[in-house]
């Protein structure tokens, strides 16, 4: 009885565990397609899109008719019924508004969703970095402890003094602080790329590397052609176009309406064709169709320069974000072709000095802060690279 239970605790102890770490490896485009499926934002686009699909079936929005009874001759009651028109182009240029409108919600989701890639682009770059850093300081951090403990051994046999002891301790303090902090930020950074996939499990990403979309930038200037085909000047130039359309629809509002309707004004034998009523609406008040059209030629022109206003943000945006991107490839070449390849050496030179008692603790400590400087600058440098990478795409809508 006893073995069996024994049994079940072992069996249930490696089934907990193997929940506990349980991981699911995740590609950056897997990531994506998590996120649009649930993204809350993408979702409200799409039913924005879908309202004014409905929205369109309104453009050709007839007046209730009005219905009558009443006794026209004081000795019957009659029914009568009119029914309003406005003038037929007022219904095609509203028809004409509302699929306009139709497409700036299109384009407006096209933003949401590349604002979506973006931010899961960034919380997937953010875990490949967190996930790199906290590697690098955990190696780093099991060295340091070493070499702190050995001082310490060497301390108390009296072969060291205490300040090469106290600055052993001291180094290995401040790295084993910025592991912990890493692991903090390891910690956050996945539960961010969790929040957007979905995911419950432990996230394995790809390795940390340069951006697979990452293209040599090799000047800063923004071609204004560029500009104008991306989304988000898209969207500003069907702003445009829906001031336009409804700057025509005002135009046409102050055109003449009509009424057509059955009233039996007459005799009961009246005939049919002399109880119908036709009609005029005559836009004699002036002023109101006037102040509306003026309206609607002020917002033309502030989405005019709205548009010129977002050419000029997105332009300077684009040019910050290309700057970055050269300024980050320039220091990657260095640190891939030199900086790295110092730093290793300078780890295997100094060890091998410090073992022949040719260093001391200080000194072979105060190198192996400088080389392993030098590695977590290297990673801040690539994803501070791809970074302005994935800004690139999102200004360009991609």
């Amino acid at each position: 009885m006893k073995k069996t239970a024994h049994i079940l605790v072992t069996l249930t102890g490696l089934l907990c565990a193997q929940f506990a770490n349980a991981q699911t490896a995740l590609t950056e485009q897997q990531a994506l397609e998590l996120a649009i499926k649930r993204s809350p934002l993408l979702n409200a686009a799409t039913l924005q899109v879908k309202q004014q699909k409905q929205l369109q079936g309104t453009s050709f929005n007839l007046a209730n008719p009005d219905i009558t009874l009443e006794s026209p001759t004081g000795e019957f009651m009659t029914v009568g019924v009119l029914q309003s028109f406005e003038f037929p182009s007022v219904y095609v240029k509203q028809g004409q508004l509302a699929k306009q409108q139709t497409l700036l919600a299109e384009k407006g989701k096209t933003l949401t969703e590349a604002e979506v890639k973006q931010q899961v682009k960034t919380a997937y770059l953010n875990l490949q970095f967190a996930n790199q850093t906290l590697q690098q300081l955990k190696k780093q951090d099991s060295i340091f402890f070493s070499i702190a403990d050995a001082a310490n051994r060497q301390f108390t046999a009296g072969q060291i003094d205490f300040v090469a002891k106290t600055f052993a301790a001291t180094q290995y303090g401040e790295v084993h602080n910025q592991f912990v902090q890493a692991q903090t930020d390891a910690t956050l950074a996945l539960q961010q790329l969790q929040l957007y996939t979905g995911i419950a499990d432990s996230i394995t990403t790809i390795p940390f590397a340069k951006n697979n979309g990452a293209f040599l930038i090799t000047g800063i200037t923004t071609d204004s052609a560029t500009l104008v085909s991306t989304p988000f000047i898209q969207y500003y130039t069907q702003t445009q176009t829906i001031a336009k359309k409804s700057l025509a629809l005002e135009k046409n509002k102050a055109l003449p309406g009509f009424s057509f309707g059955y009233m039996n004004q007459g005799l009961k034998n009246t005939e049919i064709p002399l109880r119908l009523r036709a009609g005029i609406n005559i836009p004699i008040w002036f002023w109101q169709y006037s102040a509306a059209i003026k309206a609607a030629k002020t917002n033309l022109q502030i989405t005019e320069q709205n548009t010129l206003a977002q050419q000029q943000n997105l332009n300077s945006k684009l040019q910050q974000s290309k700057s970055d991107a050269i300024k980050f490839q320039t220091s990657l070449a260095y640190y891939e072709n030199i900086g790295l390849k110092q730093a290793d050496d300078l780890i295997t030179a100094s060890a091998r000095m410090f073992s022949a008692g040719q260093t001391d603790y200080i000194a072979y400590l105060r190198t192996l802060s400088d080389a392993y400087n030098i590695q977590v600058k290297y990673l801040e440098t690539l994803r501070a690279y791809n970074q302005s990478i994935i800004n690139i795409n999102y200004l360009n809508g991609q």
